[in-house]
Parts: structure tokens; C-alpha cells; sequence
């Protein structure tokens, strides 16, 4: 990989007359541990599917480390992997854990998709990075919150990943599996050198790592440390209702 940035540089997306994202500009170097944090409907997942050529912005120019989604959408997404929220999960059909992980993997084959004995060793050491190797023939709804997010995680994994894009990863979790899952996502940066890109509505399960903030409401209003970014000034932009009670600053959205 010879160029490490993932640019978005005035990048502008509308649905019909309403706008998703106004000119959003930032640089990040490979590796990274970023994070994107905005109200509802800030266009956050939106940011996200535009990286992975989803959605074609009408202005403006994206880089994922020297590929343009837009032309290139199979190449970038030969180098980066998406984890979506777990409410776009479709749990209604019984499916096992392996069977999910190798979906990661055989989605990147032509049909007909038949598991090798290279496939299954491949699904077992994704497994094993997020400690679910001994949950491999469960199904995959009887798993708790967090175990479904490791599954997850580990599905995106097995694709080997330069870039993991997260969406929402702490939706649903009790405060300790958030600062569990954060632990384990961080592990990834710091052990693969693998960059990552996550959505959150919260940041406190991620205030001991430091991450790079980018704070979105459509337009970028803050980006830095997390410490540079959650000033009131900047939330008061962000989020139009918040409101300040002694000295604490309440978000709204479960936010504070």
C-alpha cells in the first residue's frame, strides 16, 4: 500500500432537496483509531457508505489510500471490511457463528462458494482474535449483545482488512461489554497495524485510547483529540439541544 491517507475533502451528499453530509473535509494516516460522533441523523452510517462506494456524493473527492470508491469500489473494498449495527441483523433465520463468519470470507469468491479446509482454519483464527473460538456451532441469536458484536467483528477480520469500518458497535451493550468491545477493537490498531473508523454515539467506553474525534451533524465541526473536541463550544454546535446543568453537559439521545 503505497499511499496511507483516507481523504474526504469537501464532500457534499444529498437525498432529493435534503442534505446528508455538507462538505466534509478530514485526513487521517494510516493507521488510525478514529471515531465519528454526532446526534441522529448526523449522517454518520452515511459517511461510511460512501467510503465503501455505496453512495456517490455530487461533489467532492475521496481517497481510501489512493483508491476512489467510486470508480473503484471492488478494489477498495478488497482492503477495507464493514461491520454494520446489530438492528440491520437479520436473526429471524437460525444460522451458526462459523457459518456467519464465512460469509465475510466467501462473499469475496464466485459462485459455486464451497468452504475449503483453508476456509475453515481461516474462520477458526478469526474466531480465536475475538475469543469466540469455543462458540463456533452455536447459533448465532442465542448469543448475548456483546458475542454477537465479536462475530461480527470477526466476519469483517477474516477478510484481512487494511481499514475496519465500525457502525455503531456499542448499540444495544451494557456499559462493561462497551468497554469490553472497545478494548478488543483498539487491540486490532495496536497489534495489526490495522486502522479503524467507528461510529459511536457515546465515547466513554473509548476515553482511555485517546482516539481521533471527527464530530459530524451533516458538517464537520471539530476534529482532533478527544480532549480538543469535547469542548461545550463544539457540542453546542453539534447539538442543537444541548443543555448545561452545573458542569455537566446533557446531549440529549443518551447522550451526556
Amino acid at each position: 500500500m503505497k499511499d496511507k491517507n483516507f481523504i474526504f475533502d469537501r464532500v457534499s451528499v444529498f437525498f432529493g432537496d435534503k442534505p446528508a453530509l455538507i462538505d466534509v473535509s478530514f485526513k487521517l494516516s494510516h493507521p488510525f483509531f478514529a471515531v465519528i460522533m454526532g446526534p441522529n441523523g448526523a449522517g454518520k452510517t452515511t459517511l461510511l457508505k460512501v467510503a465503501l462506494g455505496l453512495i456517490k456524493p455530487i461533489s467532492g473527492k475521496i481517497s481510501v489510500f489512493g483508491l476512489n470508491p467510486m470508480k473503484k469500489p471492488y478494489e477498495v473494498r478488497r482492503i477495507l471490511a464493514y461491520t454494520p449495527q446489530l438492528i440491520h441483523v437479520d436473526e429471524s433465520v437460525p444460522i451458526r457463528v462459523k457459518e456467519i463468519v464465512a460469509m465475510g470470507l466467501l462473499s469475496k469468491e464466485s459462485p459455486p462458494r464451497i468452504k475449503t479446509k483453508k476456509d475453515e482454519k481461516a474462520i477458526m483464527n478469526a474466531l480465536t482474535l475475538v475469543e469466540m473460538q469455543d462458540y463456533a456451532d452455536f447459533f448465532f441469536n442465542e448469543l448475548s449483545g456483546g458475542q454477537k458484536q465479536r462475530i461480527l467483528i470477526a466476519r469483517a477480520l477474516i477478510r484481512k482488512p487494511y481499514l475496519l469500518l465500525l457502525d455503531e458497535p456499542f448499540s444495544m451493550l451494557d456499559y462493561e461489554t462497551k468497554c469490553e468491545i472497545t478494548e478488543l477493537i483498539y487491540s486490532l490498531y495496536e497489534k495489526f497495524n490495522m486502522s479503524i473508523l467507528m461510529v459511536a454515539h457515546e465515547l466513554s467506553p473509548c476515553i482511555a485510547y485517546d482516539p481521533y474525534v471527527i464530530l459530524l451533524n451533516k458538517r464537520v465541526y471539530a476534529l482532533g483529540t478527544l480532549h480538543e473536541v469535547l469542548t461545550e463550544e463544539n457540542l453546542r454546535k453539534a447539538y442543537p439541544g444541548a443543555t448545561k446543568v452545573k458542569d455537566l453537559i446533557i446531549l440529549g439521545e443518551d447522550h451526556g
